[in-house]
C-alpha cells in the first residue's frame, strides 16, 4: 500500500513539473529568440512585463491592493470577480509582492489542476488517456495565461476539482468548490448543470437511490454568483452594476445571439487583418471546433454531465458580444480536453497534438512580443 502511495505521489510530482516545465521552456525559448540570446535578468524582465502588466492583470492587482472602489477610473474593476484578487491580497501579506503572489497562485493552481485532470481521466480510462489530457491542456494554444496574473489557472483548478468531486459523489466538496468557482468567473455557476444531472441520474436512474441532505450542497454553486451580486449592491447600490460597466468602454460587451456574434467576428476579421489571425478567425474556428468536439464526445458516449457542462460553457461564452478573448476563455472549457484525450490513436491524433504544440509556441511567442492577444 505504501509503495502504491509513493508511486502516486511521484506521478503527481512529475505531472506538476511537466505541466509547468513546458511553459517555462517556452518562456526561455521565446526570450532567447526575441532577445537574440539568453540572459537570466532579461528573462525575468520579460516575465514581469508580459505576465503581470498586460490586459486584465493590472486590474486584478489594483483590486488586490485597493478593493472595489465606487468612484474614479478604477470603479469599472467591479466587472472582475473577487476570489482571485482576494487570494492575491492574502498571499501578498506574507511575501509583500502582489504581482509575484498572483503568478504563484496561477502557476500552483495550474499544476494542481493538471494533477486533478489526470485523476479525473483515470476514472474512465487508462494512464495513457490521462497523460494525453495533461499534455493537451498544457499545449492548448492560449495556455500561456496560466503563468501570469489571470484567473485561468485558478478557475481550471476549481472547475476540475468540482467535476472530480461530482464523480466521486462527494457533493459537499463539489458544492463548496463550485461556490468558489462561481466567485472566480461567471462560467463557474454553470457547474450547477452537471451537478444536478449527476444527482438526478443517480436518484432516478439505474441506482434508484434516495435523495440525501448532502445532495442539496450543490446549490452552493450558484450562491457564489449571488455573493458577487451582493458585492455590486454593497459598492454601488445596484445588484447588476457590472453589466453597465461591461457594456461601456473599454469592453463594450453585451449579450447577443451566438449567430450575431459569429457574424460580427467574421466582419471584424475581414476589416482588421492585423487582428484576424490572433483574435477573430481564432474565435470563429474555436466555436466550430468545440461544437464538433462535443458531438464527437456524444458519439463516443462521453459522460453526459461532461457534455452538458461543455455545451453550457460554449453557449454561454459565445453569447458575449464584442468578445476579444475567446481563445483564452475556451482554455477553461475542460470537457474539450477530456474528449480530445480520448481520441483514437492514429495519425490524426498525432497531427492534432503536433498542431496544438506549434500553435501553442506561436501564440505564446506573439503574446510575449507584445501582440494584441487577449
Amino acid at each position: 500500500m505504501l509503495k502504491i502511495e509513493k508511486k502516486r505521489l511521484r506521478t503527481w510530482l512529475l505531472i506538476a513539473l511537466a505541466s509547468l516545465g513546458v511553459h517555462y521552456l517556452m518562456l526561455i525559448l521565446a526570450h532567447s529568440m526575441i532577445s537574440g540570446g539568453f540572459s537570466f535578468s532579461g528573462l525575468l524582465s520579460m516575465m514581469r512585463d508580459r505576465l503581470t502588466k498586460p490586459g486584465d492583470a493590472e486590474r486584478y492587482l489594483d483590486i488586490a491592493r485597493n478593493g472595489y472602489v465606487k468612484e474614479g477610473e478604477n470603479a469599472i474593476n467591479l466587472v472582475f470577480y473577487p476570489l482571485y484578487p482576494l487570494l492575491i491580497r492574502l498571499l501578498s501579506l506574507l511575501i509583500g509582492n502582489p504581482a509575484l503572489s498572483g503568478c504563484i497562485i496561477s502557476q500552483v493552481s495550474f499544476a494542481v489542476a493538471s494533477i486533478l485532470l489526470y485523476e479525473l481521466l483515470l476514472l474512465d480510462g487508462d494512464e495513457k488517456k490521462a497523460w494525453n489530457g495533461v499534455l493537451l491542456l498544457s499545449l492548448y494554444p492560449f495556455s500561456m495565461f496560466v503563468m501570469g496574473v489571470f484567473t485561468e489557472g485558478l478557475f481550471l483548478l476549481l472547475t476540475i476539482g468540482c467535476l472530480y468531486a461530482l464523480r466521486k459523489e462527494n457533493y459537499i466538496a463539489a458544492g463548496i468548490i463550485g461556490f468558489f468557482a462561481a466567485l472566480t468567473r461567471t462560467q463557474g455557476m454553470l457547474l450547477i448543470f452537471p451537478a444536478v444531472y449527476e444527482i438526478v441520474i443517480r436518484a432516478w436512474g439505474q441506482e434508484k437511490r434516495k435523495l440525501r441532505w448532502s445532495d442539496s450542497c450543490v446549490l452552493l454553486i450558484p450562491l457564489g454568483f449571488f455573493v458577487y451580486l451582493g458585492i455590486n449592491y454593497a459598492v454601488h447600490g445596484n445588484f447588476f452594476k457590472f453589466l453597465e460597466y461591461e457594456a461601456g468602454e473599454p469592453w463594450y460587451q453585451t449579450t447577443r445571439w451566438i449567430g450575431e456574434n459569429i457574424a460580427q467576428h467574421y466582419d471584424m476579421a475581414m476589416n482588421y487583418h492585423g487582428l484576424s489571425l490572433i483574435i477573430y478567425w481564432v474565435q470563429i474556428a474555436l466555436y466550430f471546433i468545440a461544437l464538433l468536439t462535443l458531438f464527437y464526445g456524444l458519439w463516443k458516449k462521453e459522460r453526459i454531465s461532461v457534455l452538458l457542462y461543455g455545451g453550457a460553457y460554449l453557449g454561454f461564452t459565445y453569447l458575449s458580444g464584442w468578445m476579444i478573448s475567446g481563445g483564452r476563455y475556451m482554455l477553461c472549457c475542460v470537457p474539450l480536453m477530456m474528449i480530445w484525450a480520448g481520441m483514437k490513436e492514429g495519425i490524426f491524433k498525432r497531427i492534432f497534438i503536433f498542431a496544438m504544440g506549434c500553435l501553442f509556441f506561436a501564440y505564446s511567442l506573439f503574446y510575449l512580443m507584445g501582440y494584441a492577444i487577449m
